[in-house]
């Protein structure tokens, strides 16, 4: 009797099943696909903008790519994230592993060396990577943390792994829109975002949202303190700048996501302010032209002076029929 051989080849492109998130490394089809490469004997996995070394089956690192974001615990530190080490077979010598980053200007790193001795090779070990925060308006930077094994056990001496990385910029633009509106006439909080969503200062390929407060905006609850927030629209220990004159920083936020007063600069020298809806501290105020709504000249709204750096920022108010600006920030 002939025997009957079947060779199945299966081809595996990121680019092409895109949708299926065979590139997300959370995705159940990123698994599968690590697996696939292994069955047709390929040694790393490549896909998109990173490749993973999948020739290894003695160790193992959770999660084998990293996000973290200069918002952080202070101005000057960033976001953290832990990653996890295991080996998956006994070694015959301790194992050390370097950790290095491939650009040390973008995160601190917990320690540059772990060591599984061999009495305890089971036991997991972690290290923790923090993104570093700046005050550059440098956009989301990619880099590398690269790890390399060594021990006198061939079968881990000399093995390497790279993860991936990534460091969120937290420098933001903030702007007065282009064109001013009436109290009621730009579509409430929705109808605002869109409009600084769609202006010509919002940075290509950034969103931008409308720093403005309302039932479904809240800012800060008690003043000043950033409590109670509802969708609220500026990031925790960021830096803001005017997109004119070029990239002059206003101020910054703190913990809680509040811009800090007094400002470094105006917002803008010459337009007299921007619709917000609050008299003092973030805290939303009663005049808010009926939630966006009312254009009439009976009703007001209070307004951000933003030819001011002090306190005195807040408590504009003016009637809902006047022409007034929207205070845009990149989100």
């Amino acid at each position: 009797m002939k025997k009957i051989i079947l060779i199945f080849i299966i081809f595996v492109s990121c680019s092409e099943f895109q949708y299926q998130n065979l590139c997300d490394p959370k995705s159940d089809q990123f698994t599968k696909g690590l697996i696939l490469f292994k069955i047709l004997g390929e040694s790393r996995y490549k896909c998109n903008s990173f490749d993973i070394d999948i020739s290894s089956s003695v160790f193992e690192i959770t999660p084998n790519l990293g996000v973290l974001s200069e918002s952080g615990s202070s101005l000057s530190v960033g976001s953290s994230q832990i990653f996890v080490i295991r080996l998956f077979k006994a070694p015959t010598a301790n194992v050390t592993i370097q950790i290095v980053s491939s650009q040390p200007s973008l995160a601190t790193l917990s320690t540059n060396s772990l060591t599984f001795p061999q009495e305890t090779w089971s036991s997991p070990l972690s290290f923790t990577a923090t993104g570093i925060n700046d005050s550059i308006i440098n956009g989301d930077r990619n880099f590398n943390l690269k790890l390399k094994i060594d021990s006198t056990d061939e079968e881990f001496h000399d093995l390497s792994f790279d993860i991936p990385m990534v460091l969120k910029d937290n420098e933001r633009r903030l702007f007065l829109s282009t064109s001013p509106y009436r109290g009621g006439e730009f579509g409430g909080i929705g109808g605002a975002d869109l409009i600084c969503n769609s202006d010509i200062k919002c940075p290509a390929g950034s969103s931008c949202k409308a720093m403005i407060l309302g039932p479904t905006r809240i800012a800060s609850a008690t003043a000043n303190l950033g409590d109670g927030q509802v969708d609220w629209v500026l990031h925790p220990f960021a830096h803001y700048y005017s997109p004119s004159p070029a990239n002059t920083l206003i101020t910054t936020t703190n913990q809680t996501s509040l811009l800090q007063i007094p400002f470094a600069s105006v917002i803008d020298a010459v337009g007299i302010g921007g619709w917000l809806g609050s008299s003092s501290g973030y805290v939303l105020g009663g005049n808010t032209c009926f939630n966006w709504t009312e254009n009439t000249a009976i009703t007001t709204g209070f307004m951000f002076r933003t030819q001011y750096t002090d306190n005195t920022l807040f408590g504009g108010n003016f009637s809902c029929s006047n022409q007034v600006n929207l205070i845009c920030v990149e989100f």
